[in-house]
């Protein structure tokens, strides 16, 4: 079944197969999102006289089934029909006869599609957000409890100052928190009400937007018909810049923990069920779960570039297209949720390396304290104890004794109630 045919004529096999692409599996998670945006339809043709109020109480009866069929997983796309929305009004038709067509009055394909993903792409943000808030708040309690766990702070790979694997860690949970303001950003796109557009152009019908837009949620509705499908690729490429953001940084963590367990770092261990091995070097411990974790979210934080590159160069109204941004964007998400639930299963595994500011390479990373001290002991401007020590550190004979070691203004500078304040704050914006 298709809605757009209008005869007998079969379509070429191969061109159907093609023109199909995956619609059958991924519009499976649209189900119940179609259902309650068709509800919402069928409330507002009652209301406005467009068809009885019977026959939208039919509607809506037959509808809120098949919604019971979705959530008991016994809902199919049946062979031989297109998609999710042809296979909605497919039943609808089997239940109620004549008045089950009466459902797409008012609407169009490209309205109907583009409502179920705004929908779908509303729980998806915020049931991501949620999962990135309770990686946080792991990521914060790791921190909390590794807070004095001393290494040295880099910059260009080099040792540069005294800091913590606690503050290390916070600084990813804060960073996850910034990331959230790009799904507040989707969401935004998210709350416009496409409903009632039809094909991009409106409808000569009498119906009221206002309707379906309380109905379902939405804060407001999108005002100029064409804007709707102008959505199209943008709303996909709004989730994508959020997906893409938690990735990029996630990315940057894993590559960190690859880095701090190598020997030339050795500020973190792996625990030997977290590592695997080699088939000729029995001494080996490969962090391969971290570098897989690594080129995942680098793939994911392309995937915007991926969707640009469909729809920037598309004129206005719509095109099919638009069929594949589902096809990557979908997939994508699921692939960026496994990877969450594994660095939420890892994170408590990392076990700090003890006592690694006492190696002899690490000697020099006090200077900073030890110009501070100059200046409060000796009353020196900056610059000239910074010479001085300076001096100092180029002579063979100076010792680790000659840099005051302050390890209580280092622990200081850890304030992990401030960044769950934070996420705190970010959530609640986003779930309410």
């Amino acid at each position: 079944m298709k809605l757009w045919q209008k005869s007998t004529t079969q379509l070429d096999e191969v061109v159907e197969q093609f023109t199909i692409g995956r619609d059958r599996e991924l519009d499976l998670r649209l189900a119940r999102y179609d259902v309650a945006a068709s509800i919402a339809h069928a409330h507002m043709l009652g209301k406005t006289g467009i068809i009885s109020a019977e026959e939208a109480s039919q509607l809506i009866g037959a509808l809120e089934a098949i919604a019971g069929d979705i959530e008991r997983g016994t809902f199919r796309i049946e062979d031989g029909v297109e998609d999710i929305h042809s296979q909605l009004e497919l039943e609808l038709v089997r239940r109620l006869g004549p008045i089950g067509e009466k459902i797409h009055t008012a609407r169009s394909r490209n309205d109907q599609v583009l409502t179920a993903l705004m929908l779908y792409v509303r729980d998806r943000l915020r049931e991501s957000a949620r999962t990135i808030g309770m990686l946080i708040e792991r990521m914060l309690s790791w921190a909390i409890a590794r807070r004095d766990a001393l290494v040295p702070g880099l910059t260009h790979l080099q040792a540069a100052m005294p800091s913590s694997l606690g503050l290390w860690m916070s600084s990813y949970a804060e960073s996850l928190v910034e990331d959230m303001t790009l799904t507040v950003a989707a969401l935004e796109l998210a709350s416009k009400n496409p409903l009632g557009t039809a094909a991009g152009y409106g409808s000569s019908f009498p119906i009221d937007r206002t309707i379906t837009t309380e109905l379902l949620g939405f804060r407001t509705m999108v005002s100029s018909p064409p804007a709707a499908q102008l959505l199209r690729g943008k709303l996909e490429h709004r989730c994508a810049l959020a997906v893409a953001a938690y990735a990029s940084t996630l990315a940057r963590w894993a590559t960190d923990v690859v880095l701090f367990v190598s020997p030339g770092f050795r500020f973190l261990r792996l625990p030997s069920e977290l590592t695997t091995g080699s088939s000729i070097m029995p001494h080996k411990q490969n962090p391969d779960v971290f570098e897989l974790l690594r080129g995942r979210f680098h793939s994911l934080a392309v995937l915007p570039v991926q969707l640009s590159a469909i729809v920037d160069s598309l004129p206005s109204g719509y095109h099919r297209d638009y069929q594949l941004l589902k096809e990557l964007l979908l997939p994508a998400w699921d692939d960026f949720d496994r990877c969450i639930a594994v660095v939420q299963h890892v994170v408590p595994s990392l076990e700090p390396v003890e006592d690694v500011l006492t190696r002899p390479e690490f000697r020099e990373i006090w200077s900073v304290e030890a110009i501070y001290h100059r200046m409060q002991q000796r009353g020196e401007s900056f610059r000239t104890a910074y010479r001085a020590i300076g001096e100092t550190l180029q002579n063979a004979d100076n010792t680790l004794s000659e840099l005051p070691q302050n390890t209580q203004s280092v622990i200081a500078r850890f304030d992990a109630d401030a960044i769950h304040a934070a996420k705190e704050d970010m959530l609640t914006r986003i779930l309410t």
